[in-house]
């Protein structure tokens, strides 16, 4: 028996790898998720757990990013092929900036309302100081570049190709884009995967991953910088009252309306 038996005729041996690469996004990605989110919610937060953090995103985002290459590659296709290519027009590169002033607007940081549960989710990742800042300005980049090549170029060009439906491959790579950020809770996921498919609009008319990266790259520093803000003037307000398990920090619980994406 040779390996080409191994396969279903519609996945043939040199396309394993695209679609081992698929499976890691759509299924191992989010329930990575989900355990970083029971670690965040049961660990202290130091200055070194949330650098180091920081470091294990980059990692594992640019080592992804370094599978998908190299699966496109075995399979003949290179990373033009998947978008990262300039725009059609150079009008697309306005358009992102004008997506993230909408989303941050309209969010939770932008109105100065953040519910409790959002805040204890998202502190951990949050800067607090000049040296964190530095450290996360290298998060949201590579953040911007990986899950733009990952999630709106490899995952929704493959996902289509697949299954001759780009509307498949626009909403199954959002959604596996938002459950990839269960550490920020069921409000986090949402908006992460709300944001998903902007950005999968904006890579489709533009013809581009470009446009969505510059645009992921603004919208996490000063979504980043909004939360951060808020995050301090609502302890100074409330005091640190806040009630076992919540680490000295007291929030006003608001709802949980949507109060955007935000990471690593």
């Amino acid at each position: 028996m040779n390996a080409a038996s191994w396969f279903p005729r519609w996945l043939p041996p040199e396309s394993v790898a695209l679609f081992a690469v698929l499976v890691l996004l759509i299924i191992a990605v989010p329930a990575m998720g989900a355990l970083v989110a029971a670690r965040l919610r049961s660990a202290e937060d130091t200055p070194a757990r949330k650098r180091a953090r920081y470091a294990r995103t980059m990692l594992v985002l640019w080592t992804m990013t370094a599978l998908a290459y190299y699966a496109l590659q075995l399979h003949g296709l290179a990373p033009a092929d998947i978008g990262l290519r300039p725009p059609v027009h150079f009008f697309w590169y306005a358009v992102g900036p004008l997506i993230v002033a909408v989303l941050l607007s309209t969010s939770g940081a932008g109105r100065g309302d953040i519910s409790s549960s959002y805040a204890r989710a998202i502190r951990p990742v949050i800067p607090n100081d000049a040296v964190d800042w530095c450290w996360f300005v290298a998060v949201a980049a590579t953040a911007a570049i990986c899950e733009e090549f990952l999630y709106r170029g490899y995952a929704l060009t493959q996902i289509a190709a697949l299954t001759h439906s780009v509307v498949a491959g626009v909403v199954l790579s959002s959604l596996a884009f938002g459950l990839g950020h269960a550490y920020q809770g069921r409000i986090g996921m949402a908006g992460t995967a709300i944001t998903g498919l902007l950005y999968s609009v904006l890579f489709l008319a533009s013809g581009s991953l470009v446009p969505c990266m510059l645009a992921h790259f603004m919208q996490d520093i000063f979504g980043a910088a909004l939360l951060a803000r808020r995050l301090r003037s609502t302890a100074a307000e409330v005091g640190p009252i806040g009630a076992p398990g919540e680490e000295g920090w007291a929030f006003r619980d608001i709802g949980d309306d949507y109060p955007g994406r935000m990471r690593p």
